[in-house]
């Protein structure tokens, strides 16, 4: 049985398919982008080698850490930051792409 046709705005599309343009961004760049690659091996590394990461960003209670954990959880950070703006970039540059398409489409240039 085919469902009926229910209109939504472009933005409730977008907004719908935001998780999975989300995910292709982040695999794109893992597969295309040489620094954001290294970047990701060295976010993993710093994890395996402090597993006190985690805790201590998902974790609750006090932790004190050594200066040397401190370290690894500011670079840590560092990447992780790093790697979200190159995310947002690329979603900033889809959004162009994909915004001059729907306007090429719709016949308005």
């Amino acid at each position: 049985m085919n469902e009926p046709f229910i209109f939504q705005t472009l933005p409730e599309r977008i907004t719908a398919l935001f998780p999975e343009i989300d995910s292709d961004t982040v695999i794109d760049l893992l597969h295309n982008n040489d620094e954001y690659g290294q970047l990701h091996q060295r976010k993993k590394a710093l994890i395996e080698q402090s597993p006190f990461i985690p805790a201590v960003l998902e974790g609750e209670g006090p932790i004190a850490l050594s200066a040397e954990e401190h370290k690894s959880l500011t670079d840590y950070l560092e990447i992780a930051t790093r790697m979200e703006d190159m995310e947002r970039m690329q979603l900033y540059f889809r959004g162009h792409t994909d915004g001059f398409s729907y306007l090429k489409k719709i016949g308005a240039i």
